[in-house]
């Protein structure tokens, strides 16, 4: 579903005009489109920032190779941002699933006694970037399997990648606290729906994945 048929989606269920046509470049910078509306497109990414936060969506995962350098701990992940989430990393040279370790673990490894570089048993996610443990000794080719949120929606035909009526409830249910009840439709009502598709889009996505959700005792 694009950005504008969301929008539209938002504007017909406040009873107000929608966008006619898709416009050029970002909606906040186009003169064509009203204040209202511009408006109503900033809900939507809000409410599609709040999804995309509540489950690790099937279509927002990829996999980024990090190619190691001798001597080398630090690497940028393309394409990651502050919200995306490491789902699982793999030493694609030497056959191994990687550890996450924790801050401390890292530092206390890093700078106390003195460090071998060899391939790495860990990694530690740092914003967007990765660190490994042991420091690498050559070029391993690690694969490194995450969540990546989409960026914000601005132009017209930009299609979303999570589940749409979620974002559309979301959005809704902000434009009605922006302006109070719509007609007899209360904030509480909306937000009472947006958390229940959004449960349903959950539950239907895990059912594409094996035992993400299953905990067991240890």
């Amino acid at each position: 579903m694009s950005y504008r048929t969301i929008v539209n989606k938002v504007l017909r269920r406040l009873r107000e005009s929608s966008v006619s046509a898709d416009w050029i470049g970002d909606l906040a910078a186009n003169a064509e489109v009203d204040d209202y509306a511009q408006l109503i497109g900033d809900f939507v990414n809000e409410a599609k920032l709040s999804v995309e936060d509540a489950w690790k969506w099937t279509t927002l995962r990829s996999v980024v190779t990090v190619t190691t350098s001798a001597a080398t701990n630090n690497y940028t992940i393309t394409g990651a941002t502050d919200r995306s989430r490491v789902l699982q990393v793999i030493d694609n040279t030497n056959d191994l699933v990687l550890k996450m370790m924790s801050d401390q673990a890292f530092l206390d490894y890093k700078y106390v006694g003195t460090q071998t570089d060899s391939i790495p048993s860990y990694y530690r996610l740092n914003g967007t970037t990765i660190d490994f443990y042991p420091q690498p000794a050559a070029a391993y080719d690690i694969k490194v399997h995450m969540v990546i949120p989409q960026g914000d929606l601005t132009e017209a035909a930009t299609e979303l990648t999570v589940p749409e009526l979620p974002v559309v409830l979301g959005a809704y249910a902000l434009a009605l606290a922006e302006r109070g009840e719509d007609g007899g439709v209360g904030v509480g009502v909306v937000a009472a729906r947006f958390d229940s598709t959004l449960s349903d889009a959950i539950t239907q996505d895990e059912s594409r994945t094996v035992n993400e959700t299953v905990w067991y005792a240890s």
